[in-house]
């Protein structure tokens, strides 16, 4: 007989059930509910009614009954009211505070100037202070804030709430972020790596919860990874998965952040491209650039690297393609060992279609048949995923346990 704490985490199973499924296929009646999870209508009216009565459902509008004529089944959805999502996107001189719905939706942003010093103190004490001033202005009730959610572009140890190493944001390891943020705030706080994040908040926002074994590369000026193996997120508590940013493809080539050489993220990274082309950077040998710049590197952008490359300037198309033959060996090896079915590409250079289209060509060259190419995906700035990732986490973690503020 289950009792006690089995049948609590049971009902939290089926809570967490029920938002899943209305967050992937929007409004259904109870009985839809039942049937799709397979589970009692009076389960499905009792849980219903409680998440009612918390502000996380509300019903909408109502439907023909399909085995009733004439009556009709009015659709139960997630409120888009009351309840918020807080989320800390800390960075190099700046922080993006945002603020959503538990539909993911974005009511609320700002950006937060930091020292180029920052510590921990600081982040407590004037940037906690700048999110309880904007709480109080905006008026959310503590009440409905299911949490905040931090990242930052480095190692984080998810269990605990400690920053293993911030990217260069400080010079401390170990920091104890969440447990300091949780002195200053009632509700839940949570920290994760920000590649990890940005690819749970794509998963939540393409509503795909089917979604299985999928590689999300960050690529711009520098390189992140993270790997979504049998539904879950791999790393463990550290949070990382990097094997292909520093997988060495030069050996003893330019020095990586790792303390290693020659890594991909030396060679395939915006700025690893961009010291590239400042080593081959001539009259001669890139001579598109060298006339629009007049000769001066610093003139040179990203973009202009890219568009003279593939509008025939020698020099800057060869280390584009350097770059682009290293980057597809690295991520052919990952997708035929893991049995990849999504690789997902966020960044500037993936916006710009000649760029993409020429890597996803060397892709399915390397991968054969076995994999087509509508299996890569570039994912556009508009999703906003600076924004929307960290606050994100922490519906998904709402979400996860059945609507309660317990995790």
């Amino acid at each position: 007989m289950l009792c006690g704490t089995n049948m609590t985490d049971i009902k939290i199973a089926n809570r967490s059930a029920i938002l899943r499924l209305l967050h992937e296929s929007g409004g259904m009646s109870r009985k839809q509910i039942a049937a799709r999870l397979k589970l009692t209508p009076a389960t499905i009216t009792v849980i219903i009614n409680e998440l009612m009565s918390e502000g996380i459902l509300e019903e909408g509008i109502s439907i023909p009954n399909a085995g009733s004529a004439g009556r009709r089944e009015v659709l139960v959805e997630i409120s888009r009211s009351k309840h918020v999502a807080l989320g800390l996107a800390l960075g190099v001189g700046q922080a993006k505070f945002a603020a959503v719905n538990l539909h993911g939706e974005k009511i609320y942003e700002e950006t937060i100037c930091l020292p180029q010093d920052l510590t921990l103190q600081y982040v407590v004490e004037e940037v906690a202070g700048r999110i309880r001033a904007v709480i109080e202005h905006q008026s959310y009730s503590e009440e409905y804030i299911i949490g905040l959610g931090i990242t930052v572009c480095g190692v984080v140890d998810c269990a605990n709430g400690i920053i293993l190493d911030s990217g260069g944001l400080w010079d401390d390891k170990n920091v104890p972020i969440v447990d300091k943020l949780r002195d200053v705030f009632s509700f839940p706080v949570i920290a994760a790596n920000s590649v990890r994040s940005f690819a749970n908040a794509y998963i939540f926002l393409q509503r795909d919860q089917k979604a299985q074994n999928m590689l999300f590369i960050r690529n711009e000026a520098t390189m992140g990874v993270t790997l979504f193996l049998d539904g879950q997120f791999y790393g463990g508590n550290r949070e990382v998965f990097d094997g292909i940013a520093h997988y060495t493809v030069i050996p003893d080539g330019r020095l990586c952040s790792c303390g290693k050489r020659g890594c991909l993220s030396t060679v395939a990274t915006q700025d690893g491209m961009m010291e590239s082309l400042r080593e081959r950077f001539g009259k001669e040998s890139t001579p598109l650039l060298y006339r629009q710049t007049e000769g001066v590197f610093s003139r040179l952008t990203f973009p202009m690297f890219v568009d003279a490359a593939c509008n025939g300037d020698k020099g800057a198309l060869e280390i584009l393609e350097n770059a682009q033959e290293a980057f597809a060996n690295a991520v052919t090896f990952s997708i035929r060992l893991l049995s990849v079915q999504e690789v997902v590409f966020y960044g500037e250079m993936f916006e710009k279609e000649p760029f993409f289209l020429m890597l996803k060509e060397k892709l399915v060259k390397k991968t054969g048949a076995s994999y087509k190419d509508n299996i890569y995906r570039a994912v556009p700035h508009s999703m906003q995923l600076e924004w929307n990732a960290a606050p994100i986490m922490a519906v998904t973690s709402f979400f996860g346990e059945g609507g309660h503020k317990d995790y």
